[in-house]
């Protein structure tokens, strides 16, 4: 089985090259804008996939798999929200249609519980039957909406081409580095008045899992992916040892309109919703059709980051 990999070189795709490349039956091809981490047994080309050249690798190799794990969580200071919507949505979109017209069998991509977007009438607990709805207002969560309702027309006009959207929680996993992360690394955790802002998390390792089984198995859907429970912002300032200050949001709001300008905050008043209004994600469904289930809970998944992490997130 020919199983192609993009995004390879992040986080996630790192540890998914590192479990495949145990695995004889597969010819891994993976790609990223950088070398592997580790050493692959594959092979692997440096591509943005953006260019038309990785389509044209993508047509000679013809993959019978095609694990899409590229797209732009945090933006660099080189890169505007137009870079990242080509990278997101339009590459994602002519990988789709070149799928289509090689014969890939199978295309799975990363989603993310943000394309449900941060709102205040969410359900408490976010099944994958629930419109996605992510924000205009914040990249992310608007780029996961938008490849969603691609691949839900690719769905529609193209059955053949079978798929698997799985839509993760917090992921957390060895010296991670996200805005989540950076949140744990603030002396004082700012939450917001009136608000849990519960958490759900997953390990690096079970949402492996949830792709190795994606490519190998005949599974197909939407799936939420995420540890058992939730974790309150207040719980985690708790576990930190760090002052835990909630925040009317109609004056953070105001603090980082000023803040954010001034370049003394990476966030802006739009993305006080992303602390308010949490979603939380029901993890029912992927633990009823894939055989793999969680091996940690949001908590243990919280707990085995600051384990299994270089860095001092706790304050003495």
């Amino acid at each position: 089985m020919k199983i192609l990999i993009t995004g390879a070189a992040g986080d996630i795709g790192s540890r998914l090259v590192k479990v495949f490349n145990e695995r004889d039956e597969i010819d891994l091809f993976t790609t990223a804008l950088e070398p592997l981490l580790s050493e692959s047994n594959g092979t692997h080309a440096i591509f943005d996939v953006r260019d038309d050249h990785f389509l044209t690798w993508v047509e000679e190799i013809k993959p019978d798999v095609i694990i899409h794990l590229a797209s732009i969580i945090q933006l660099p200071d080189s890169m505007t929200t137009e870079d990242a919507h080509d990278i997101d949505v339009k590459a994602t979109e002519r990988l789709l249609e070149v799928s289509v017209n090689i014969g890939v069998k199978k295309f799975i991509v990363t989603s993310s519980g943000a394309a449900y977007g941060y709102w205040k009438d969410n359900a408490e607990w976010l099944t994958e039957d629930m419109p996605v709805r992510g924000n205009d207002d914040y990249f992310y969560s608007s780029h996961k909406r938008q490849v969603e309702e691609i691949m839900d027309k690719y769905r529609k006009q193209n059955p053949e081409l079978k798929q698997v959207v799985l839509r993760p929680g917090t992921v957390l996993g060895p010296n991670f580095q996200n805005p989540i992360t950076n949140m744990f690394n603030k002396n004082i955790i700012n939450g917001i008045a009136g608000c849990d802002s519960p958490f759900v998390i997953i390990w690096v390792d079970d949402l492996v899992e949830y792709l190795i089984e994606s490519a190998l198995t005949n599974v197909e859907g939407v799936y939420n992916v995420a540890g058992d429970g939730t974790l309150s912002l207040k719980d985690i300032a708790k576990r930190l040892n760090k002052p835990y200050l909630p925040i009317p949001p109609t004056f953070l709001r105001l603090a980082l309109s000023i803040l954010k300008p001034l370049g003394l905050s990476q966030y802006g008043p739009e993305q006080v919703k992303f602390i308010e209004f949490r979603p939380v994600l029901s993890n029912e469904k992927i633990k009823a059709n894939f055989n793999h289930q969680p091996s940690k809970s949001t908590q243990q998944a919280f707990e085995a980051f600051l384990k299994e992490t270089d860095k001092e997130y706790i304050k003495s």
